[in-house]
């Protein structure tokens, strides 16, 4: 037996076993004018065609009642036109980019109650979200080309590096039709970094694509003027050096740049979640690049093909781009050289050749490097310090000073930032003797002789028993390596060549002994 409810019985009994509606009544001990409804409802719903309707022949459900719409006696239509006024504001302050000043519900609930009115914060909060709930943003679902846009985006990382916890940027680019990644790592997010980064990126892809699309970064964003925006001079001549176009997404709108977004996290987690410590910049950046190699490994989650063959496809689609020579990415400015023959470029100071003090010099700096420029001439290069108050020095930079003023270079700046394999040899055979250390200093300067093989000549003197000088330790060390010859007692004039030489090598150093003693001795001026 099938179970049906009090209106199925009714149709049923009134349709097919032609009952009337009063047996129907009595039988079901239903009122009359209930039985009377559900039949006059069943006969206007047979005439109407509801294919296109809202609504469907339902014979299942059993009868439901229509919920009661009771006036609203707090929230009246004044109440809602103040609410409506006080959203429609918050629509312009966000246009006007004052995201900062909207205001919130509970002081849109404050306002009211400051105006007399007796409502509830959640009346309010239940109206403001059935108002705000119409102007929810749509998103557009998006279809890349090869070869035609490029992301680029800032993410921040921390990493130990030479045992120093420091926050460094990370610049990351992504294709969104490949989703091919590229990263690189600095210490800052000027505007010349920005443009290194640029230029990279462009030598690693081997193309330029059409579109570069950036958020409202300060180094590409000059300034705002409602919803006009202009480009700074610096990004206008990047993208005129490589002709590529710049778009710029909406104020807090990361969505239109969605894929760099999820690069920035997917390259930070993957590369630096479990090794966070290096001893130089240069070796994280060399870990970065080995992860970033196994991510564009990857086959692609749609494609099915790895992120580095649909970069060949992308270059395919731009092979007639043209790509011109490198950017310049530098910045140029005018400094005045100090009495410690220094200049200074953001607070620190950088060494120059000695000769050129009170003379204003060009200064090009990059994002690695610093180089100092008198009429053309380049008179001190150096890496570029990020810090602040820091003095960048070179000893080749004051020969001739020190020359004259012997005594201070013991405790010299320069010779403090010298590698500790050279203050080793200094402390160790030149504390009195400084100007042959600078001829030794200059030699290894001008890569006349390379550090390891003035070591070894140092460690072979030594061994001999031999005195350490700088003359000694450049004739070996300038000597090609070859197995040593072994020497016939029976031949005369080799075994009388090697007497020569030994006699030879002892009057050098009784020469070398007379002339030191002859230098520290006190002369009349003293």
């Amino acid at each position: 037996m099938i179970s049906l409810n009090k209106k199925q019985q009714v149709l049923l009994a009134y349709f097919q076993e032609n009952e009337s509606q009063r047996q129907i009544a009595k039988r079901l001990n239903l009122s009359r004018n209930t039985v009377k409804k559900y039949i006059d409802q069943e006969l206007v719903a047979k005439q109407q065609d509801t294919r296109n309707l809202p609504i469907t022949n339902n014979y299942v459900s059993p009868p439901s009642y229509k919920k009661r719409k009771s006036s609203r006696s707090v929230l009246t239509t004044s109440i809602q036109k103040k609410i409506r006024y006080m959203i429609k504001q918050n629509q312009r302050k966000r246009q006007q980019n004052m995201h900062k000043q909207q205001l919130k519900i509970i002081d849109m609930h404050e306002k009211l109650l400051d105006e007399g009115f007796q409502i509830s914060y959640t009346t309010v909060r239940n109206f403001v979200n059935r108002e705000t709930k119409k102007q929810k943003e749509v998103f557009i679902r998006q279809r890349p080309e090869a070869g035609r846009e490029i992301e680029f985006d800032w993410g921040e990382v921390k990493l130990t590096i030479n045992g120093e916890l420091k926050s460094y940027s990370l610049a990351v680019f992504t294709l969104p039709y490949s989703n091919y990644r590229f990263a690189r790592l600095y210490e800052s997010e000027t505007l010349i970094c920005v443009q290194d980064a640029h230029v990279r990126c462009i030598q690693h892809l081997k193309f330029i694509p059409e579109v570069f699309t950036y958020d409202n970064m300060r180094t590409v964003v000059k300034s705002f003027n409602g919803p006009q925006r202009s480009i700074t001079e610096g990004m206008l001549n990047l993208s005129l050096h490589y002709g590529f176009q710049i778009r710029l997404c909406e104020p807090r709108k990361g969505n239109q740049k969605g894929h760099v977004e999820r690069s920035v996290e997917v390259i930070r987690r993957k590369a630096f979640a479990q090794e966070d410590t290096f001893s130089t910049l240069e070796e994280a950046q060399s870990y970065l690049e080995q992860i970033i190699q196994k991510l564009n490994d990857h086959k692609h989650y749609q494609k099915k093909t790895p992120h580095r063959l649909l970069l060949v496809e992308e270059r395919q689609e731009r092979k007639e781009s043209n790509q011109p020579t490198p950017f310049d990415a530098a910045e140029l400015v005018e400094a005045r050289v100090t009495k410690y023959s220094t200049i200074m470029y953001r607070q620190n100071h950088y060494s120059v050749q000695e000769g050129y003090v009170g003379e204003f010099v060009k200064v090009k700096v990059s994002a690695n490097t610093l180089r100092i420029f008198y009429e053309g001439e380049c008179v001190g290069s150096h890496t570029r310090c990020w810090g602040l108050h820091t003095w960048i020095m070179e000893i080749s930079h004051f020969l001739k000073t020190f020359e004259k003023k012997k005594g201070a270079l013991i405790q010299s700046e320069c010779l403090n930032q010298a590698p500790n394999q050279i203050k080793n040899i200094f402390e160790t055979h030149y504390i009195g003797n400084e100007k042959d250390f600078l001829a030794l200093y200059l030699a290894l300067r001008n890569e006349e002789v390379v550090l390891p093989r003035v070591l070894k000549a140092i460690a072979s003197l030594e061994e001999q028993g031999s005195s350490v000088t700088t003359e000694k330790i450049i004739f070996i060390a300038q000597q090609n390596e070859s197995t040593p010859t072994i020497i016939d007692p029976t031949d005369e004039v080799a075994v009388q060549s090697l007497f020569n030489i030994q006699n030879l090598n002892k009057l050098w150093e009784l020469t070398t002994l007379e002339r030191n003693e002859h230098d520290e001795s006190p002369t009349a001026d003293d």
